[in-house]
């Protein structure tokens, strides 16, 4: 690999430089006293510690996480020294100096050349964070928090990408550094932790709080009903984030199937829905998503909504005026199709107040009896009591708003869809739709 001149970044250029010159004034030190015969022995020394720190100034640089621990191990020993010398010594002011900035440099280099501390430093160089860059990630909405630790995540990351996938402290010293290509690890800690695999280096978030961060005011502008109740409902959210490809070169949609077989892993009972914010999809969660997720096209998963949305719209909007006049003033085709049997799945929607709230719903109709119409209930209610899908109901004929049903395979009516539809597109269109997510 040809050598590429870049700085660390940030606090680890001043902390490398630092260690290349602490090592470089050890060595200095050390020519010098090495080559005066009365002072050898301590040139010997100087060189002995300045040398190895020399030399792990240069890895620092090169961003090397294991470079750390000799730097912090001669810079310990230096801090050490000068403590000890100005314990027996007396106080000395540029003693004093020395200890601070060794002491100083040594808790720096610990903290800053960390195997996650690099790992994030090189996912920020990637576009983390970049609102101008799309993220390549998939979100968790959860009802409750989650408890995740490396090892469960280990666990979770072997059962979606398959391999044996070890558990990597900031600790570890041992040769494999996080960039490596074939290296398959887990670490850093909740809320935020790390997995690398051939694929590339993936950020898993496991946060404790709703995702959007003024949930209250974000859910009163969604005119979808059952998304409203999500982001009131939410507690907590799981996500996955692509950091770094293995390949720059594979296409969005691998990207995508990958992020998806891990987030298919973490699913579970407590999931509402989940949430792609590159492009501002949601769908409700639903146990058929996790198949999805495992395919090769994890985002088809939100062209096929698991419930219908139930789109609040103002009474006085014209559109939805126009469009039930239409559908009223057409209503003899609907009856005189569903007498002869011209077509099939024929549904009818209309309000249903149940426990204090009312909601539009599409009803498949069994029988028209006169001013009424008798059928079942097509979706699950947001907020209606007991009512669920399939539940028997009985509404009168001048509330119904619209009709539908297929013939020769073709919708005919659904007079209400489109305005829905467009009221649904223009909230979520506005630039402030979902900009309050907290990260």
């Amino acid at each position: 690999m040809a050598f590429q001149f870049r700085t660390p970044g940030g606090e680890r250029t001043t902390n490398a430089l630092l260690t290349l010159f602490w090592g470089g004034l050890l060595c200095f030190f050390g020519v010098r006293f090495w080559s005066t015969e009365a002072r050898g022995l301590s040139g010997w020394m100087f060189l002995v510690l300045g040398v190895p720190l020399l030399l792990s100034g240069v890895f620092l640089w090169r961003r090397q996480s294991w470079a750390r621990w000799p730097a912090v191990a001669i810079l310990g020993l230096l801090v050490t020294l000068q403590g000890w010398a100005w314990a027996t010594q007396g106080f000395d002011l540029w003693r004093t100096f020395l200890l601070i900035a060794l002491g100083w440099t040594a808790v720096d280099v610990f903290r800053l050349f960390s195997p996650m501390e690099l790992a994030i430093a090189a996912a920020e160089e990637n576009g983390l964070g970049d609102p101008d860059k799309p993220m390549t990630s998939l979100v968790l909405l959860l009802r409750r928090p989650r408890f995740l630790d490396p090892n469960g995540l280990a666990r979770y990351a072997e059962s979606a990408w398959g391999g044996s996938f070890r558990v990597r402290a900031d600790a570890d010293s041992d040769s494999k550094t996080p960039d490596e290509a074939d290296a398959r690890w887990v670490g850093g800690r909740s809320p935020l932790l790390f997995v690398h695999s051939p694929d590339g280096l993936f950020m898993v978030h496991n946060h404790d709080q709703p995702y959007f961060e003024d949930s209250g005011r974000l859910a009163s502008r969604l005119p979808d009903l059952r998304l409203r109740r999500v982001i009131e409902d939410n507690r907590a959210w799981l996500a996955v984030d692509l950091l770094k490809p293995a390949r720059a070169t594979i296409a969005p949609e691998t990207h995508y199937a990958i992020l998806g077989k891990l987030i298919a892993a973490l699913a579970g009972p407590d999931c509402q829905a989940i949430y792609r914010p590159e492009t501002q999809q949601f769908n409700h969660w639903d146990d058929s998503l996790e198949e999805k997720l495992r395919g090769p096209d994890a985002l088809e998963l939100f062209s096929h909504p698991t419930q219908l949305p139930v789109i609040e719209v103002p009474d006085d909007d014209p559109r939805m005026k126009a469009a039930v006049a239409e559908a009223r003033q057409r209503w003899p085709e609907f009856v005189s199709a569903f007498q002869n049997r011209a077509g099939e799945y024929f549904s009818v929607k209309a309000p249903i107040r149940s426990a204090g709230h009312t909601e539009f719903i599409w009803i498949h109709v069994d029988a028209l009896d006169g001013d009424t119409v008798r059928g079942r209930l097509g979706n699950d209610p947001v907020d209606l009591g007991h009512l669920k899908e399939g539940d028997a109901v009985t509404v009168p004929l001048g509330e119904v708003n619209d009709w539908a049903f297929l013939q020769a395979g073709q919708p005919i009516g659904m007079f209400t869809v489109s305005v829905l539809q467009a009221v649904q597109q223009e909230a979520v269109g506005r630039p402030d739709s979902y900009d309050s997510a907290p990260r």
